[in-house]
C-alpha cells in the first residue's frame, strides 16, 4: 500500500487526499475549472460536485513513473464492495484537469485483501473527518451519534448529531421524548435490591446506581452513586437477640461506619478513562454512607461504557468486645450506552 504522502505528482497527491477526506474546499482548489471525470465501469461522468457526492475513496497500491496513473482498490457509490481500479489523471497548470477510472488494474489476492481493508479504514477516517469539520450553532464539532437534549414545542426530546434528510449534519430528533427532563436512563446494580454482605456480627447493605442525564448545556453526563447502610447483630436481650439492627449508638470518630473502595470508568475498548479511590463515611446514627461521582460525557465517542466498584470494604460500626466489624463487599458494575 502507498500512503498519500508517497504519491509523487503534487496535484494528484492533493486530489487523492481531498477525496479520501471528503474535503470539498481543498478539492475545489486542487482541480482545474474545467475538471471532468468518467467512471467507465459505473458509466458515470460529471464534474467535481458529482464526484464528491459519489463518496468515492481510493486505497493506492502502485503508481506510474510520472505519478499520473494510480492502481488500487476503490469504494464507489453504486457498489457495496471495494473494486480493483486504475485511475488515470491529466493535469494542467499544476491542477487536475480530468480523471478516468477503469477496471484495468490487476491486483493479486493479497493486494486485494490489504487494499480492501485499507478502503474500510479510509471510510471510517472520512466519516470522522466530515464530522470534525461540521460545527453546531455553539461552534462545537461532535462525533457521529452524540446525544443532546433539545426541546420541540417546549417538550424535551433526545437528539442525535447525524445527517438529516437533505444530508446536512445537525441535531436530528430521535423521537424519544424525555418523560423526566433531567433523566435519560437509570441503572442499578443489583437491579433487584441491595447487595447484602456480612460477617458474624456486622453487615452492610449497598447498591451502586447510575443516572444517565444531561448537563447545563444539554449534553450527556453520568451520575454514579454508592449507597450503603451498616448493621450490627444484637447479642444482648430478647426480643432483639440475634437480629440485625441499624447503627443506633453515637460512636467515636474511629468507629463511625465507612466504606472504602475504587470506582473506575472504562470506554468501549476497556481503556480506563477515570479511576479513583474513595471513602464514604457516615455522619450521624444510623450512619448511612453515600458517595457520588459525576462524569462529563460530551467529549466521549458514542458506545458502551462501564463503571465498576471494586475492592470495597466496610469498616467501623458498633461491635461487642472482640467482634470484627470489617465486611468485604462484592464487586459491582454497570454498563451503559453513551449516545443516542
Amino acid at each position: 500500500m502507498l500512503a498519500v504522502e508517497e504519491l509523487t505528482q503534487q496535484a494528484v497527491r492533493a486530489f487523492v487526499y481531498a477525496l479520501n477526506t471528503r474535503d470539498g474546499e481543498i478539492m475545489h482548489h486542487t482541480v482545474h475549472h474545467g475538471f471532468s471525470f468518467t467512471v467507465e465501469m459505473g458509466r458515470r461522468s460529471g464534474g467535481i460536485e458529482q464526484l464528491l457526492s459519489s463518496k468515492t475513496l481510493l486505497a493506492v497500491t502502485a503508481q506510474s513513473d510520472d505519478g499520473l496513473i494510480l492502481t488500487g482498490a476503490m469504494k464507489y457509490g453504486p457498489f457495496p464492495d471495494p473494486l480493483a481500479a486504475r485511475w488515470v489523471f491529466t493535469t494542467h497548470d499544476d491542477k487536475v484537469l480530468s480523471l478516468t477510472i477503469d477496471d484495468e488494474a490487476k491486483l493479486t489476492a493479497e493486494q486485494e485483501e490489504k487494499a480492501g481493508d485499507a478502503v474500510g479504514e479510509l471510510e471510517k477516517q472520512a466519516t470522522a473527518a466530515v464530522y470534525a469539520r461540521v460545527r453546531d450553532n455553539d461552534g462545537r464539532a461532535h462525533l457521529p451519534g452524540t446525544a443532546r437534549r433539545r426541546k420541540i414545542g417546549g417538550v424535551p426530546y433526545v437528539h442525535a448529531w447525524k445527517p438529516g434528510a437533505l444530508g446536512a449534519i445537525s441535531w436530528i430528533s430521535t423521537g424519544v421524548r424525555l418523560e423526566e427532563p433531567d433523566v435519560y436512563k437509570s441503572f442499578a446494580s443489583p437491579e433487584s435490591g441491595d447487595s447484602v454482605r456480612k460477617s458474624a456480627s456486622s453487615r452492610v447493605d449497598f447498591r451502586l446506581s447510575l443516572i444517565l442525564g444531561w448537563d447545563g448545556d444539554d449534553y450527556q453526563k453520568a451520575v454514579v452513586t454508592l449507597d450503603a447502610m451498616s448493621y450490627f447483630k444484637d447479642g444482648t436481650s430478647w426480643p432483639d437477640f440475634g437480629t440485625w439492627i441499624k447503627e443506633k449508638h453515637s460512636l467515636v470518630d474511629r468507629a463511625v461506619p465507612r466504606v472504602t473502595g475504587t470506582l473506575t470508568l472504562t470506554d468501549p475498548d476497556g481503556a480506563v478513562i477515570s479511576t479513583e479511590e474513595f471513602t464514604a463515611k457516615g455522619v450521624k446514627p444510623p450512619y448511612p454512607m453515600s458517595f457520588t461521582r459525576e462524569y462529563a460525557l460530551a467529549g466521549l465517542p458514542p458506545g458502551r461504557y462501564t463503571v465498576a466498584l471494586t475492592g470495597a470494604v466496610k469498616t467501623g460500626g458498633f461491635q461487642f468486645s472482640g467482634d470484627d466489624s470489617t465486611v468485604d463487599m462484592d464487586d459491582r458494575s454497570i454498563t451503559f450506552d453513551v449516545g443516542a
